[in-house]
């Protein structure tokens, strides 16, 4: 028999059985949609982290007051759970060489209005012509804080459009309330679209140091500051520069390394801790998909086992016309392998439709080609190996005994 003819006898075979095949189908799409969703997304997430660690700066280093085993910042300004950070703690870290920039911050939570409406919001204090040597902040209108700047604010993109209504816009020249005390904005920040520490600018108010240390002087210790962000020299080996980091803040806080009360938090750091999590989710949505396509391997070995039963007198007469042993067993591996390839491409059709509804809580998703024929070739050569033992009983069967089956 011809390939051509092979191809059309076994697609005809399988719509004369379409419940039972659809049925078979179904576990190979399942299979397919989960890895191809999980591996779009993962790769996606991944992507989105890489970006928001770029956006922090492959050589900045951020310093809380946070015990290295509580995970150092998140994504809302700084919250001290352990011990306390001070100027002399800045200093102590300009000993370091390889140190080139040293930022302290501040950051409260403070009663923002403006209009008629108030609400309350993190408040970062930042020493102007220092911090954005250590960030990747960019202004989208306006400028950013100067030295001599007094009574003035940078606020993020949120901030601006969505936090105080649509109707509400705060614009670069409009006056917001901070505790009372009237700012000026003179500029507005590109949106980030959410990530670490101060990649995550969206929601941020910054205000000068030495204005939000006087507003919140208060609930601060004399010279406490809430966190200290560095820059250092390019080239610079990053893991050794943080061990420098912590001797000094362990001599500063006479503390010994069991025992820290602070935390060191690079961008590396960071990666590792996400890329820990997100192999630890993939590996566990990989067994669920590859129990799927388990099961679904088994029911087109199954289906193909039963095919073979029902068919044994057809098989006989395909066999008496002519059609060799090599013939029936490339029908049923085809058969077997178009089972495999149309769940296969159903599944990544689903896989893409999870993937891209991912994209309205936030996570861009863009599916790979090649991932998408790698989905539809695996499920086409799981359909072939699951199919091949029953094809090859059906190659086996006497032509005498197959047409004398009933």
């Amino acid at each position: 028999m011809k390939s051509i003819d092979i191809v059309m006898y076994s697609l005809k075979s399988l719509r004369h059985r379409q419940m039972r095949s659809w049925l078979t189908i179904l576990g190979i799409v399942i299979g397919i949609a989960a890895v191809i969703s999980l591996l779009t997304l993962g790769q996606s997430f991944n992507d989105q982290v890489n970006q928001q660690l770029s956006a922090l700066g492959s050589n900045t280093i951020f310093i809380t007051p946070s015990a290295e085993s509580s995970g150092g910042f998140g994504g809302g300004g700084f919250s001290p759970s352990a011990g306390k950070l001070y100027d002399r703690d800045a200093e102590r870290i300009k000993r370091v060489p390889e140190v080139s920039v040293v930022a302290r911050l501040l950051s409260i939570r403070a009663t923002v209005g403006f209009k008629d409406k108030n609400l309350t919001a993190s408040i970062t204090g930042i020493e102007p012509g220092v911090f954005e040597k250590t960030t990747a902040l960019k202004i989208a209108s306006g400028r950013f804080l100067l030295d001599n700047d007094r009574r003035v604010v940078v606020i993020g993109n949120k901030i601006a459009y969505d936090t105080f209504g649509s109707r509400n816009t705060v614009g670069v020249n409009s006056a917001i309330l901070i505790k009372g005390i009237k700012y000026r904005v003179i500029g507005i920040l590109e949106k980030s679209g959410g990530g670490f520490g101060f990649s995550n600018s969206d929601g941020s108010i910054i205000i000068p140091f030495s204005e939000a240390r006087d507003m919140f002087k208060s609930t601060l210790a004399p010279n406490e500051v809430q966190a200290i962000v560095l820059s250092v020299f390019e080239g610079s080996d990053m893991n050794e520069v943080v061990d420098k980091l912590k001797s000094e803040l362990d001599a500063s806080h006479k503390v010994k390394p069991e025992s820290r009360d602070y935390s060191v938090v690079d961008p590396a750091s960071i990666q590792n801790a996400v890329s820990s999590v997100l192999s630890m989710i993939t590996v566990f949505l990989g067994a669920i998909a590859g129990i799927s396509l388990l099961v679904g391997g088994l029911a087109i070995a199954s289906s193909m086992f039963t095919s073979v039963i029902e068919r044994t007198h057809e098989i006989g007469v395909l066999k008496a016309v002519g059609a060799t042993k090599n013939d029936i067993l490339r029908i049923f591996v085809f058969e077997a392998g178009a089972v495999g390839a149309i769940g296969g491409a159903i599944g990544v059709m689903i896989g893409m439709i999870v993937a891209y509804a991912a994209s309205a809580f936030g996570l861009p998703a863009v599916v790979d080609p090649a991932l998408m024929l790698f989905g539809i070739l695996f499920a086409f050569l799981i359909g072939i190996a699951s199919g091949y033992v029953p094809a090859r009983n059906a190659a086996k069967l006497s032509p005498v005994d197959a047409l004398r089956y009933d």
